[in-house]
């Protein structure tokens, strides 16, 4: 359960809109403390704490809403990261998809014009959600680059089921978007083999070494909750998943509303571990 500190500690008064990481560092602690909340159960009585909350999301949905403006094009997709999901669990509803969709064309466009500072993996996420939610804008560029982007990762760990031009943090996000896609257009009847050869070759770099930067702990824990059906046990996925989420909560260079989020993603697993 939360309480009226941890309330305290949404207070965006402060937040830095044009800093897309600041963004999404405020959408993690809302979604983590959610997760701390009677806000996720339907069922459940609503508490003077709760209701706080909801009010606390619905003021932040209206300041994305009314401040995006401010944010870097190249930095949008970062500073939406879990709006949507905050917006269904505030208001029962999906978030705009024109506004969404707005934002995310404007990145497209921006990294088709040559900004390299947009990431492609999240640029092709972003696509793939729009594309979910039948945005007819999508269904034309967008979809041939995402296309053609999806051959070139395929081209590049085709032969040894590893990124050989990408770095540890690009390759964890990459295999995950190709361990989730229907590749038998270019595997035939091998996709299967294929996958399970990229999947192993990147399961024992998901350990915690103690000299990754922020960025790199987090793509190890997003390679690790997209694949974790493919674990050999909930046990061994919880163990390194804790790992992650304690060297998230120590590395230097995560910002401190992601720092006190992953601490609260941490306890939250604890209480999910101890009920099952």
């Amino acid at each position: 359960m939360i309480d009226s500190y941890m309330i305290q500690l949404l207070d965006y008064s402060a937040i830095d809109f044009t800093n897309g990481y600041e963004i999404s560092a405020y959408n993690h602690l809302l979604i983590s403390l959610m997760q701390h909340s009677e806000l996720l159960d339907y069922r459940a009585a609503s508490t003077a704490t709760s209701r706080q909350l909801l009010q606390k999301s619905k003021e932040w949905i209206k300041t994305i809403e009314n401040n995006i403006t401010a944010t870097p094009v190249h930095e949008l997709i970062v500073a939406l990261s879990g709006f949507d999901l905050i917006h269904r669990i505030t208001f029962r509803t999906p978030a705009s998809s024109a506004f969404i969709g707005g934002c995310y064309l404007k990145s497209f466009n921006e990294r088709i014009r040559g900004n390299r500072l947009i990431s492609d993996t999240d640029l092709y996420s972003a696509i793939s959600d729009r594309i979910q939610f039948r945005d007819k804008a999508f269904f034309d560029k967008p979809l041939q680059w995402q296309c053609l982007t999806s051959s070139e990762w395929y081209n590049e760990c085709k032969s040894t089921g590893k990124f050989c031009n990408s770095s540890l943090e690009q390759s964890l996000h990459k295999a995950p978007i190709l361990l989730d896609k229907d590749l038998f257009a270019f595997t035939g009847r091998n996709q299967e083999p294929f996958k399970r050869m990229l999947y192993n070759n990147y399961l024992s770099s998901l350990t915690v070494n103690g000299m990754e930067n922020a960025e790199t702990l987090r793509a190890k824990l997003a390679f690790l909750r997209s694949n974790r059906q493919r674990f050999n046990s909930i046990r061994q996925a919880y163990t390194i998943e804790q790992n992650l989420l304690t060297a998230l909560t120590q590395s230097a260079d995560t910002h401190q509303l992601d720092r006190i989020a992953y601490s609260l993603d941490a306890q939250f697993k604890t209480h999910l571990a101890e009920a099952m």
